[in-house]
């Protein structure tokens, strides 16, 4: 591993927050009414009071759709098309509520969250947003806390339970799971076949994965073939991250268990010292190393879009991969399922959030709008239709809720058969079906997290170095590692009660 490399990678893991919901006391009432004009939904709660004779109960209106002519605003990186076509379908169902996207939020991810801010310090944050990072949000006062409105929601109950609890404060609720990303490997099969490699099933072990990795690079050393890319947004493999998620069901995302990381344990050490072998075998790519001989083959961009290299772990937002490269190259590209370990295999997800503007002045409203485009049926609904009216042939992000509605409506076209939605690229669907089991990214939503790697980076630790080095091994830092950081999130999480 490349401290080049490397110093790009952990920057830019968000941070996460998990908590426990805690049950409302009151009991929740939906009630619909609707006139040729408008929709009105009431979110009751029944409170019950006793004297000696008598009980007798009373009902308070939590929320309510307004009557009143108002506008929303929505902000977010996607395409402005499928916004517009699912902000008209909203403003349809709700007649009396505009819905403007905002297009001077700039950029994507880090960016964009800065964007937000000069937008919160004006006082003109939009109603609506997605946000790269949850606890950032939640320390500058940007989000409102929609706990009332997602317990009182019954399609909530079908976003998937390893989902479900993230972004959760103390029990307070500030966004909206919005998207799941696949993260899986890249499969050249044109150079399987070259090779004659055979191509491993879908139910690989990460064994499998590095044999593989370390036979292409010695088949294919003199063609300037290396066997794995790492992943793009860390310049580093994620061995340590996802290999004990794999081994053991109960251990989430880089050995956080729900209360604490754990790189103390065999797993995440093990993992460790297999990237950094791989690194020393020259078997993984480094683009900040590469000879002249190996620019001059390659040129510039992706080697691994050029054909040059075996396999890649990616997210399944480059899943426009596989078009590129067989109208460019002529390379066929599969994305397999992540290589499974003892306990079998457990799909890692990158999660998206969307949330409510602490600003809004229509907060019940903005959270329906939030639902409508993310996690909500009649949402994603409307997205697939824009989707297909576009020619968008296949999916790069996925529904967080278990309806079987939406996954009927994306697995299978009118005529009953397989959509291309889902099948169009080879792999996509061996990740679907395991998404009950998947391993959610920490990334976004738990507080310290982020603070823990700019602290392993700065100039007086200079981890990279060390490592790089061979100096430190990972026996010794993942003792440091793990005390540090779960001093950084807990910390975090005491400022949250």
């Amino acid at each position: 591993m490349k401290k080049t490399l490397l110093l790009s990678l952990i920057v830019i893991f968000g941070m996460l927050l998990i908590g426990c919901s805690e049950e409302l006391s009151t009991t929740l009432v939906e009630s619909t009414t609707e006139t040729t004009t408008e929709t009105t939904t009431e979110i009751t709660t029944t409170t019950t009071t006793e004297d000696d004779t008598n009980t007798v109960e009373t009902t308070e209106p939590l929320t309510s759709v307004t009557n009143q002519e108002i506008t929303l605003t929505y902000a977010d990186w996607g395409s402005p098309e499928i916004n517009q076509a699912l902000a008209d379908a909203f403003m349809e169902i709700y007649p009396n509520i505009t819905v403007r996207i905002r297009t001077d939020i700039a950029g994507t991810g880090g960016t964009f969250t800065e964007s937000l801010l000069q937008a919160q310090a004006a006082g003109v944050l939009p109603d609506v947003f997605v946000i790269d990072n949850v606890p950032t949000g939640y320390s500058n006062g940007m989000l409102y806390d929609v706990t009332q409105f997602w317990d009182s929601d019954p399609e909530t109950e079908l976003v998937y339970p390893n989902i479900k609890d993230t972004a959760v404060y103390n029990g307070r609720r500030y966004a909206l799971p919005s998207f799941q990303f696949i993260k899986g490997i890249f499969m050249n099969l044109t150079l399987f076949d070259e090779y004659n490699i055979p191509i491993p099933d879908k139910d690989w072990t990460y064994e499998e994965f590095v044999d593989l990795a370390i036979e292409f690079r010695q088949a294919g050393i003199d063609d300037y073939i290396y066997g794995i890319e790492p992943v793009h947004y860390t310049g580093d493999l994620d061995f340590e991250i996802i290999w004990p998620t794999q081994d053991f069901a109960d251990i989430g995302y880089n050995t956080w268990d729900g209360e604490q990381f754990n790189f103390t344990s065999q797993a995440w050490i093990d993992a460790y010292e297999a990237k950094l072998d791989l690194w020393a075998q020259d078997v993984v790519i480094d683009y900040g190393t590469l000879s002249e001989d190996e620019l001059a083959v390659y040129g510039e961009g992706s080697v691994f879009l050029q054909g040059y290299i075996a396999m890649s772990i990616q997210g399944s937002w480059e899943l426009w991969y596989v078009d590129y490269m067989y109208e460019n190259f002529g390379h066929e590209i599969g994305f397999w399922p992540y290589p499974g370990g003892d306990a079998g295999q457990f799909p890692p997800t990158i999660l998206d959030y969307t949330v409510v503007s602490s600003q809004t002045s229509y907060p019940y409203e903005a959270y329906l709008l939030a639902k409508f485009m993310s996690f909500g049926k009649d949402g994603w609904m409307t997205r697939l239709d824009a989707m297909e009216d576009q020619g968008i042939t296949y999916l790069d992000r996925f529904p967080v809720s278990d309806d079987p509605d939406v996954w009927d409506r994306i697995k299978y076209d009118e005529d009953g058969l397989p959509s291309d939605l889902l099948f169009y690229i080879e792999g996509v669907q061996e990740s679907v079906d395991l998404f009950e089991y998947s391993k959610p990214d920490v990334d976004k939503w738990l507080p310290g997290y982020k603070a823990f790697w700019e602290w392993v980076g700065n100039d007086d630790n200079d981890y990279w170095t060390k490592i790089n080095e061979g100096t430190i091994t990972p026996e010794v830092f993942a003792a440091q590692w793990e005390e540090k950081m779960n001093e950084f999130v807990n910390t975090a999480l005491e400022e949250y009660e």
